[in-house]
Parts: structure tokens; C-alpha cells; sequence
């Protein structure tokens, strides 16, 4: 399995991760994965090298189910299992106690402050059975309606930098922000971290064939000056959504929607991913996919780690048959005459 280095860090992820939504307690979180199959799973992963593992506090239904799945696995398995893996998990959203389906919050059990950001890493680490995380993202900018912080930046930021003292967190990350939030917190972090190594060392948007524009998180953006800027910032940038949410599996065909199960269609978001001009998109893409021998997941993970700016593809899995596949993508090695291709293709379709 082929290694790329986070940015400007000392830190090396597999080329092909794991994102970990939907692992749980299928019982009651809306996970699809449990621990019976999830462990075997993350047993083939470590055979396959793939040793990038992505989750957060808050998935399943604010959960925290998902970490709790990792924990009970790492507890179950000898120590290199954890020495092997870079572990990845994210805070800013309020996770509930185990079985207990609704919940009040307090304003210090979510966002930015030093309170809440000091508390949530413990409950982390407790669900995650660890000592330490190896990314931590702060999972949203804590902003307002208008984009004014809502705590002091520079109190999250020097929060975050005190876990790197503490010991409880080897890299910082921050999630789903803008080109300016982003530079707003790499800025801050030169002022207020202890010395010149604490930065900011990846940034994780959503991007992938489909959405591109998204990666901005802002209307009207452009995602080659957002990647550019993340590259010129030392950034490594992790695309969430590799897939489209499913999209780009090919199991979402045009005319047979019908008889098509997956995530879109039990999260409901058809309306989102199921457009006119997404399954023409997608039909392109497998015919493309079939011309290079490849499948279509192997295609977009491809696709995504020929840009430079992306050391490692966190896609989602539920068997053990789609971890098998993602992982032979890292044989496709795009040029920038197929990368034009397939764009000239996308732009007819």
C-alpha cells in the first residue's frame, strides 16, 4: 500500500483509508456496520495496509457509536493494532451516553471553547479506548449566522495546541471550513501555538467527481484555488464523500432507481445526489471505467488521489467485498491527459 505524507507534517497516511460513518449499533443508531463484521473488517484493512482510519464523536445520530465500535476492537486486538494505525476522529458536535436516545445540552458540551474542547477529547479517548488521537478535527468553524466567531479563535486554537502538550493529540485538523476560516485558523495557530512545529496539518471538505465546488464551502467557489491555497498553507486535504455518498458506486443507475438500496436512499436524500444530470454523469463515468477495466469506485478514488494536494481517500465501506475493490485503485495511476478526458466527458454529459 502506497504512503503519502500529510502536508507539510512528519505524518504518513495509507493512500487508501477507511471512513468509519455508519459503524455502530445497528440496533438502534442507523449504523449499517457492527462489530462482527466491522472486526474483520478492520483485519483486512491492517493485511492490506490500510492504515488510515477516519470517524468522529458524533456520527450515528450523535452516537458516538462509532468510536465506541473502534474502542471495543482495539481492546480486543494486541497493542501493534493500535501502534499501527493513524486514528482520526472529530469534535465540535454534543454526543450522547450510550442508549440513551434524546438528550439536553449544555453550551459546554459542543462548539469551540476551552471547556467543551478539553471535555470532549476525554470522551473520546474513554469511547475510543486510547491514549491518544493521531488527527484531531474541529469538526465545523464555531461561527455564527453572519461569520463571526462565536468563541474567540484564539481560545479554540490554543485549546487544540494544549492537547498536543497534554499528549492527547499528535496532529490538529480542522473540517468543513472556507479558504478564509482556514487561513484564519493557520494564522492563529502561529500566535498562539508553544512553539514553531504546532500548526495546522490537514483540512477534510467534501470533493469528489461529482462535487467539486462543495470543497470550498462557499457559494460560487472555485476548488482548484481552494486546493491550491491548501497545498501554498501546508495542508493536506482529506476529501470526505469520496464516493458521493454511494453515488459513485454504481449501484444508482438511471432508469433503475427503483430497485437501488444504499445510503442516499435511506438517509433520503435523493434529491440531493439523484438529479437528471448526476445519473447522466454516472453513466458516463462507468462506461469510461469499464474502457480502463477498472470498476467506477476504483475510478473516483483514482481520480482523487491524482491531485497532489490529497494524500489519502477515506472511503466508507460495509463489506469486506468493496474494501477488497477500493484498495486495488492504487494500481490506476491517472495522467493529466485522462484527467482532461474525463472532464470533457463529464462537461458533454
Amino acid at each position: 500500500m502506497p504512503c503519502r505524507r500529510v502536508g507539510n507534517s512528519g505524518l504518513y497516511v495509507s493512500e487508501i483509508g477507511l471512513g468509519l460513518w455508519k459503524w455502530g449499533d445497528p440496533s438502534y443508531d442507523g449504523s449499517r456496520v457492527g462489530d462482527a463484521d466491522g472486526f474483520k473488517i478492520l483485519d483486512r484493512a491492517l493485511e492490506l495496509g490500510v492504515f488510515h482510519w477516519d470517524t468522529a464523536c458524533s456520527y450515528n445520530l450523535g452516537s458516538g457509536n462509532s468510536e465506541r465500535l473502534l474502542g471495543r476492537y482495539f481492546a480486543s486486538r494486541p497493542s501493534t493494532a493500535r501502534e499501527e494505525v493513524v486514528l482520526a476522529t472529530k469534535i465540535h458536535n454534543p454526543v450522547r451516553e450510550e442508549r440513551v436516545m434524546t438528550a439536553d445540552f449544555t453550551p459546554n458540551q459542543q462548539g469551540g471553547s476551552r471547556s467543551y474542547i478539553q471535555y470532549a477529547v476525554e470522551k473520546c479517548l474513554h469511547r475510543l479506548k486510547t491514549d491518544h488521537i493521531d488527527i484531531l478535527y474541529l469538526h465545523n468553524p464555531v461561527v455564527n449566522e453572519d461569520g463571526s466567531y462565536r468563541i474567540p479563535l484564539d481560545e479554540t486554537m490554543g485549546a487544540m495546541d494544549d492537547l498536543i502538550t497534554q499528549g492527547k493529540v499528535r496532529y490538529l485538523g480542522i473540517s468543513n471550513h472556507s479558504t478564509q476560516q482556514i487561513n484564519d485558523a493557520t494564522e492563529m495557530m502561529k500566535q498562539v501555538g508553544k512553539d514553531i512545529s504546532r500548526r495546522i496539518t490537514v483540512v477534510q471538505n467534501r470533493y469528489n467527481l461529482l462535487d467539486r465546488e462543495e470543497v470550498t464551502c462557499k457559494k460560487g467557489g472555485s476548488a482548484n484555488d481552494f486546493l491550491h491555497n491548501t497545498e501554498k498553507s501546508g495542508l493536506g486535504m482529506i476529501p470526505y464523500y469520496p464516493l458521493s455518498s454511494g453515488l459513485l458506486t454504481g449501484r444508482y443507475r438511471k432508469g433503475k432507481i427503483d430497485s437501488a438500496s444504499g445510503r442516499i436512499i435511506d438517509d433520503k436524500l435523493q434529491n440531493q445526489f439523484l438529479t437528471e444530470s448526476k445519473l447522466n454523469k454516472v453513466e458516463v463515468l462507468i462506461k469510461y471505467a469499464e474502457g480502463k477495466k477498472i470498476s467506477v469506485p476504483q475510478l473516483a478514488i483514482a481520480w482523487l488521489l491524482a491531485h497532489k494536494e490529497i494524500p489519502s481517500a477515506i472511503a466508507g465501506v460495509s463489506t469486506m467485498e468493496q474494501l477488497e475493490d477500493n484498495v486495488k485503485a492504487v494500481k490506476t495511476r491517472l495522467t493529466p491527459e485522462d484527467l482532461n478526458e474525463i472532464d470533457t466527458l463529464l462537461a458533454t454529459a
